[in-house]
């Protein structure tokens, strides 16, 4: 049996993926990313394959490359190949120049017998939280309650006002990894926004830089220019649900949904609202969990992701985060991530993410016995 993933040579998650591949006898084709966006020719791809599309991130090369197929205008600015690192800058691009990357492997899947562990469709979905988060409101899933989209601190302001809401998430439409993410709430004159985007004051004008460090800006001109150069790029706006705590600490859980049944789960717990693991903060232990909330909390958690995976049912796998609200545990889908399997060193069943997500697959093909 054949597996083919398109992704960055090398990156952890495609060694990792080949690595679990090669255990279980497969062999495997990687299909660079940059082969694509440079027009070399590609592999032919065997029929019958298993093809994964993973992520293009963590390469400045793939990503300015789908940066310039996404700019409208055809003008390539200067800036984009200086390396400037960790900058948040032409998100709407890239999702753009993705979106037709995406069609372009479209176009080189046609063999026979093709089996796709995700979808270009799905992909482009998932990559846009405002259309997602309002997909999965018209398919009853629960989900923070949505403001109407605005495009500046003040409007935001206004409508905050209008709708009696104090406390909103702001997410850049097409980041991922917590990138330009606001935390920001307001009590009449008192203002905070918690974010892990360092803001700086160049010559050349305001610019956001991803951090690992979160930061809290509590001066009005700060946050205002803060969330005006996020709103640059299209952001979702939600409401901000107060999340349970676990000793101390807020959580979210981060769920992996295989074959549409809920497998590898982490808590992913903070001081801080944001709870992103790369951002120093803690895996939670889930027997603690278990032992404050209750199994039946967690089968709710589970439950929902499934319900959550079965509005995608033509792709394979995805990380789902959930959060339990502090008054009433209520769970509530936050995110669907389509390359949410990256889970290092966590094991369910005995297996690893990607040995799972090959398993269960060749289970359904009846390639391997059940």
């Amino acid at each position: 049996m054949h597996v083919v993933i398109i992704g960055n040579a090398e990156n952890r998650r495609t060694t990792a993926f080949c690595e679990a591949a090669v255990s279980k006898g497969l062999t495997v084709t990687v299909i660079p990313y940059t082969d694509i966006l440079t027009g070399r020719r590609l592999p032919d791809i065997p029929a019958g394959s298993i093809v994964k599309i993973d992520s293009p991130g963590e390469n400045e090369f793939v990503r300015a490359l789908l940066i310039e197929r996404g700019l409208s205008n055809g003008t390539i600015p200067e800036d984009l190949h200086v390396y400037d690192h960790g900058i948040i800058r032409y998100m709407r691009p890239w999702y753009t120049g993705f979106q037709h990357l995406l069609k372009e492997i479209d176009g080189s899947l046609t063999g026979p017998g093709i089996i796709r562990m995700n979808t270009s469709e799905d992909i482009s979905l998932m990559f846009d939280k405002a259309a997602c988060q309002h997909y999965l409101q018209q398919h009853h899933i629960p989900v923070p309650r949505i403001l109407p989209p605005v495009s500046n601190y003040a409007t935001l302001v206004n409508v905050m006002e209008q709708v009696k809401v104090s406390r909103v998430f702001i997410k850049p439409a097409h980041a991922s990894s917590a990138s330009g993410v606001i935390a920001f709430r307001r009590n009449g004159h008192h203002l905070q926004a918690v974010s892990s985007a360092d803001l700086r004051r160049t010559p050349g004008g305001i610019r956001l830089y991803n951090s690992l460090k979160v930061r809290t800006y509590s001066h009005e001109p700060d946050i205002a220019d803060l969330i005006n150069t996020v709103m640059t790029d299209g952001v979702q706006i939600e409401e901000w649900l107060p999340k349970a705590t676990l000793e101390d600490r807020y959580f979210d859980v981060r769920v992996l949904v295989i074959g549409g049944r809920a497998r590898h789960t982490v808590l992913r717990t903070s001081k801080q609202v944001i709870t992103n693991l790369h951002l120093g903060n803690k895996r939670g232990n889930m027997s603690t969990f278990l032992d404050t909330f209750g199994a039946q909390r967690l089968t709710a958690v589970k439950q929902l992701a499934e319900q959550t995976a079965a509005c995608f049912p033509d792709t394979f796998y995805m990380g789902i985060d959930i959060l339990l609200t502090a008054r009433d545990l209520r769970p509530h889908v936050l995110e669907v991530n389509a390359f949410g399997d990256l889970l290092p060193n966590l094991l369910d069943e005995g297996e690893t993410c990607y040995e799972a997500e090959l398993s269960a697959i060749l289970h359904r093909q009846s390639i391997l016995p059940c």
